[in-house]
């Protein structure tokens, strides 16, 4: 085991493709737990698959890939309205195989009230099929209202397929959930469910959640941002005060980009190859501003969703303003972050005021000084706790998505975000996010000094398991 744990640090070291955080904390486990550490390496930090799922991912992402149908001269106006732009979306392109669209309304929701309100009616026109991703389904006030809707949906005829985490929804779905769904005549699959097995690749794979929430309505309408359906997300519950999310909604040919998105993870649970051009958006829906849907997987090692918000981060030129529920950043982005404040960027972070999970918020605000010290002003937002993904910078782009600012949704989870060039929703960003900073507290370095002892040696500990968390 001695050996083992050698080889095991060995390795750790000579990987290129590993974060820096990620090894240092990899490598304090194994020396601090020299015979269960390596076996957890083996078993969690190791992100090769098996061969099997590995060729299965590989192949859905090829197959997917042919099945997208880009517009060359689209990025060819992007590049003349502004260059730096056009990288962006020239960098999700090549690296996420999202298309850049136009002629596709956009209407964003600043709260789950509203977009739930906007919802429901929408599920009502569905004449063809319902297609939901979701990370996290709870019964209650919002899911049965939305069951009901889909099973009569599917006693219509409509074809009605729902995907939901194995994890993110263990402790709010009942055991076999997806054969009550299916007895209503709905599709149901249950991603990387937990359960015991005697194949050892099968817990490797645990670590890889599907963090994903789009909503496809007839191949031409699609939802999408941090919502899941449990009753706090539309404050039918009360927990952690007011809970602050978005989402927003695509009418027009951007929707193909989701409506792929959710075949991906459908052809990996289902085993079925869909037929991608049969679900083509037939509508046009002009306006002003180009969309640009993207997904991210932790299995081709290319951190998509990291570095779009890097490219935000390093174009700006007058401000980034973002919210996560989550601040547990790697040294890229903490530096970044650092570099565009001491530039003369103004760098606003909104971070949640009342906590879902305590560790972690006191793993956030141990990136409290750093952050000060270089000019980055930090909000926590007191009402509640903000579980809204958002970056806006310049008037000119914007990121609403699935994706925090941690380790999990930038190295291990499946996510899906959507970037806006321009247009009337980048605005709508900026402001939803200004009133955030209206509603918080202003976070000051003094407050953060004065941080008591034991607290401080909590945020040490927790800092080295930060890539867990």
């Amino acid at each position: 085991m001695i050996i083992l744990s050698v080889l095991v640090l060995v390795f750790v070291f000579e990987k290129d493709d590993l974060n820096p955080s990620y090894k240092v904390m990899w490598v304090i486990i194994t020396v601090v737990l020299p015979i269960t550490g390596a076996v957890m390496y083996l078993l969690w930090g190791n992100q090769r698959l098996s061969p099997k799922t590995a060729r299965a991912f590989a192949e859905i992402e090829e197959q997917s890939a042919r099945a997208m149908v880009p517009q060359p001269m689209l990025f060819e106006v992007l590049e003349k309205a502004d260059v730096t732009l056009s990288r962006q979306a020239e960098y999700l392109y090549r690296n996420a195989a999202a298309p850049l669209y136009c002629d596709t309304a956009c209407r964003y929701f600043p709260s789950g009230e509203e977009f739930f309100a906007y919802f429901l009616p929408e599920l009502e026109k569905a004449r063809r099929c319902i297609f939901m991703e979701y990370f996290i389904l709870e019964p209650g006030k919002m899911w049965d209202a939305t069951l009901e809707v889909l099973r009569r949906k599917a006693e219509e005829g409509v074809d009605v397929r729902v995907i939901w985490d194995g994890f993110g929804s263990l402790f709010t779905l009942p055991e076999d959930y997806e054969q009550t769904l299916r007895a209503y005549g709905i599709k149901a699959e249950v991603f990387n469910p937990l359960h015991l097995t005697s194949h050892i690749s099968q817990y490797i794979f645990l670590n890889h959640r599907d963090h994903r929430k789009i909503c496809v309505i007839d191949g031409e309408v699609g939802f999408t941002g941090g919502l899941n359906f449990a009753d706090e997300y539309i404050n039918a519950k009360d927990r952690c005060g007011y809970w602050k999310d978005t989402a927003f909604v695509l009418k027009g040919p951007a929707v193909y980009s989701l409506t792929v998105t959710f075949f991906k993870m459908w052809s990996f649970v289902r085993g079925e190859v869909p037929d991608y051009a049969s679900y083509l958006p037939s509508r046009i829906h002009p306006t002003d501003g180009f969309v640009q849907p993207y997904a991210d997987t932790p299995l081709d090692g290319e951190n998509v969703s990291e570095s779009a918000y890097l490219n935000i981060i390093n174009r700006a030129q007058r401000y980034v303003y973002i919210t996560s529920p989550y601040l547990v950043i790697d040294y890229e982005l903490q530096s970044a972050l650092s570099l565009a404040a001491k530039s003369g960027v103004d760098v606003r972070i909104v971070t949640p005021g009342i906590p879902d999970k305590p560790y972690v918020y006191i793993l956030t605000r141990s990136y409290y000084r750093q952050l000060l010290l270089a000019g980055v002003r930090i909000y926590e937002y007191t009402p509640g706790f903000i579980h809204a993904k958002m970056y806006v910078s310049d008037d000119a782009v914007a990121v609403v998505g699935s994706a925090n600012m941690d380790f999990r949704s930038l190295y291990l989870h499946f996510e899906n975000c959507c970037a806006f060039y321009g247009g009337e929703i980048v605005q709508d960003v900026r402001g939803d996010i200004e009133s955030c900073f209206a509603a918080g507290r202003e976070v000051t370095l003094d407050e953060v000094d004065a941080t008591s002892w034991h607290r401080r040696l909590l945020q040490i500990l927790f800092r080295f398991f930060a890539p867990l968390m």
